[in-house]
């Protein structure tokens, strides 16, 4: 599925606001600090025999968000609440006035209902439907996480739920910016949450998807696995001319998106590149007009190799100038938030000129991109962000720094 036309380019959205709650730090600036400290967010995971994980350390909701009905919702729901309360503040949208029915919300959530659909199901089995909790049935329909943030912040335009695994942030993105774009909202909020409850990490432990923590890397040959990581991220979206209207300043624009799907392992990265190919196209931009590159690497053995090989073929003569960063080194797999937290993390290296390095990346399998192994300055114009989710649906997104 594609979210982004590829008869030519469309305009672009703004971004006027941003968060991110992640293991490293509970804002963008504090993710980007320790994103240029090289620090890893990556540890055992006791209970699944030292596989690689990350969790938010002490994490209270009511620090960031208090709305009704907060302490009944699941983790991945309380953390998205909280990313869109703090992107919604950023942007200065809750302050402009904007009529319910201006403003909607779509969240990339995959696994956002599962703990609580497993909770049900297994009290349905073990104690009967008379002494089960019935107030979980609701809340374990796959939109209601999404349902819970608009209700939570008034949101009337639209609730939509995109779950498309690693791919449902740019996913969600690209709808995003195709609502706001033909006017079925004045803002949108975008958010992505993941968290790993027991039951998800031990399945994926056992079907020896994670690394163990001491082994974790991404794009590196003698990677092993991924490490999951509780995160949330959220953007606000907005035509320019209605930012400019309400004198907020654009953090950066959202150019194009697209996905394709590869029907098996060796269509990887030709479904990769083409989704790159209409993004850019969607954007107005070839490829050498890149000055970033975001990938969403995470230690996949067959989704690394397969991303490199992408971005060697669709950069050409300029991999070996344009810098390649992958913020899941450092934080590991978010899952649906991770493209989220990709975006944040790049409107950050742009902003700053600070271009983060790939830690743990030693021995490259793929030559060709610039892997950035340490800091790296940049003027950066163009960022392309990568993303390989592990049902085979690849995608891409186009950020801009916003113009003068």
């Amino acid at each position: 599925m594609s979210l982004a036309p590829s008869e030519g380019p469309v305009s672009p959205v703004a971004i006027t606001g941003s968060s991110a709650l992640t293991p490293l730090g509970d804002s963008p600036a504090a993710l980007q600090a320790a994103l240029l400290a090289r620090r890893s967010a990556v540890e055992p995971l006791a209970d699944l025999g030292g596989a690689a994980g990350a969790s938010i350390a002490n994490f209270e909701a009511t620090r960031y968000a208090n709305v009704r009905g907060l302490r009944l919702y699941n983790q991945p729901t309380r953390l998205a609440i909280c990313a869109a309360k703090l992107a919604l503040a950023d942007s200065g949208v809750e302050a402009a006035g904007l009529r319910k029915e201006e403003v909607g919300v779509i969240l990339a959530s995959t696994f956002g209902h599962m703990e609580t659909l497993v909770e049900y199901d297994r009290s349905l089995v073990t104690v009967g439907p008379q002494r089960t909790n019935p107030a979980l049935m609701p809340l374990a329909i796959p939109s209601a996480p999404g349902a819970a943030i608009a209700l939570s912040f008034a949101a009337k335009a639209f609730s939509v739920t995109l779950a498309d695994g690693g791919a449902s942030s740019f996913d969600a993105l690209g709808l995003g910016a195709a609502l706001v774009r033909g006017g079925r909202a004045r803002a949108c909020i975008v958010v992505g949450a993941f968290s790993a409850f027991r039951d998800l990490a031990l399945a994926a432990a056992r079907a020896g998807l994670l690394a163990p923590a001491s082994e974790y890397r991404v794009f590196d040959r003698r990677r092993s696995g991924m490490a999951l990581c509780e995160a949330a991220a959220a953007v606000v979206l907005e035509r320019p001319e209605d930012a400019r209207a309400r004198g907020a300043s654009p953090k950066g624009l959202l150019g194009g998106q697209a996905s394709a799907f590869a029907t098996g392992p060796e269509r990887l990265a030709p479904s990769l590149r083409r989704a790159c190919e209409r993004a850019l196209g969607a954007a107005g931009l070839s490829a050498d007009a890149l000055d970033l590159v975001s990938a969403g690497a995470s230690g996949s053995r067959r989704g690394d190799a397969a991303e490199a090989q992408a971005l060697a073929e669709l950069l050409g003569e300029s991999a070996g100038r344009i810098p390649v960063t992958a913020p899941k080194a450092n934080l590991g797999d978010s899952l649906d938030a991770a493209g989220l937290l990709q975006a944040v993390a790049a409107l950050s290296a742009m902003e700053s000129g600070r271009a983060p390095p790939i830690i743990g990346l030693e021995e490259v399998e793929v030559p060709g991109p610039r892997y950035l192994v340490e800091e790296a300055s940049l003027a950066a114009r163009h960022a392309l962000l990568t993303s390989v989710s592990h049902d085979g649906t690849c995608s891409a997104l186009v950020l801009s720094r916003p113009h003068g």
